[in-house]
């Protein structure tokens, strides 16, 4: 099989814990012609030596230092040291998947000539135990340019939404300017919405490429008082983004972005424990945001739901959305408080994997 080099970029940062497995995963690849890019990210602990512990022992690991600036600038560094034909973001408290998954989506890539390789993932449990396989559930070809697509890639199943489990043509990413974004939290859905808009080649592999570890103090479950200001941001910033750069603004994944964004709005409200009054006052604010009213105002009217296969999503999209129209945020909050505690968020997730598996 020919190969071409990929360049495995890890930005690291308090990740003593976990940076061992995420190498191990790596050097246990059996695709051969690999660089290895280790960003320190500004790093307090003992990551900085690891890293150059490293890049001693393996003459295809380069290690670059930098002042602290979060997870998307470390990338956008390790995109500008690499020299493959393609990228592949690992975050050090992770791992691959199985030792030919990189070799199997560097075959895809070549095979298909594609921009974007997209695998399946799983997840890594406190408990050691490791899921099935979250499967992409997506095809290649015209597919890529419908609602369906998008809707299903980057909100219902989500694995688009993510900088991790995928290869990336660094040519497409360098020549478009295509890189990581600052934001606090959802910077990957921020960059690969971007990258969408420049019309990607898209290729899949149905084979676990990427571990992800379940952390519940990670960024993705702390409680954000910064939510409705950055979630709205990324929306403005996208609308902007497009029009300066002269592409095409798909409104549809803003709208299903604004959507979900209000079940996450009282979601973080149950979990700190505020309640039904707590949600409806932050789901109230959150309706007050004019691209909000503006994407719900239009999702009622069922402009972005024709077009996917979603089932209950055709009919639940729409009524959300007309709540948010007549202003009933507490009508929306309590239905959610009932979705909550009956953890049907919790149950569709699982539902979608296989059993969880063996400790490891």
């Amino acid at each position: 099989m020919k190969q071409v080099l990929v360049s495995i970029i890890v930005p690291v940062y308090k990740a003593k814990k976990y940076l061992a497995r995420c190498m191990d995963s790596i050097f246990a690849q059996t695709y051969t012609k690999l660089e290895v890019i280790l960003v320190d990210d500004g790093s307090p602990d003992e990551c900085p030596a690891l890293c150059d512990a490293y890049a001693v022992q393996y003459p295809f690991v380069h290690v670059v230092h930098q002042e602290n600036q979060g997870s998307g600038m470390a990338r956008n560094a390790g995109i500008r040291e690499s020299k493959g034909e393609y990228v592949c973001f690992v975050d050090p408290d992770d791992e691959l998947g199985d030792s030919d998954c990189i070799a199997q989506m560097a075959a895809c890539a070549l095979r298909a000539n594609a921009d974007i390789v997209q695998g399946d993932f799983c997840r890594l449990y406190p408990d050691g135990t490791c899921s099935g396989a979250d499967h992409h559930h997506l095809r290649p070809g015209t597919y890529t340019r419908t609602a369906d697509f998008r809707f299903q890639g980057f909100y219902y199943y989500g694995h688009l939404a993510y900088n991790w489990g995928k290869l990336y043509r660094r040519a497409f990413l360098v020549d478009n300017e295509l890189y990581c974004r600052s934001y606090p939290f959802s910077q990957d859905k921020a960059h690969n919405v971007a990258c969408y808009s420049y019309r990607p080649r898209y290729a899949f592999v149905d084979t676990c490429v990427y571990r992800y570890r379940v952390n519940e103090d990670s960024v993705t479950f702390r409680y954000k008082e910064n939510f409705i200001p950055v979630w709205t941001a990324i929306a403005e910033d996208y609308m902007q983004f497009c029009k300066e750069r002269d592409v095409r603004a798909y409104e549809d994944l803003m709208a299903f972005h604004m959507f979900f964004g209000s079940f996450f709005v009282a979601k973080q409200e149950f979990r700190a424990g505020n309640g039904v009054r707590g949600a409806t006052r932050a789901l109230r604010r959150y309706g007050s945001e004019p691209l909000v009213a503006r994407y719900m105002m239009e999702s009622s009217k069922c402009r972005y739901t024709k077009r996917i296969r979603g089932g209950v999503w055709n009919l639940l999209i729409p009524m959300a959305a007309w709540l948010f129209r007549v202003h009933a945020y507490g009508i929306f909050a309590a239905g959610n408080w009932l979705l909550y505690q009956l953890e049907v968020d919790r149950r569709i997730s699982r539902s979608r994997l296989g059993e969880k598996g063996n400790k490891r």
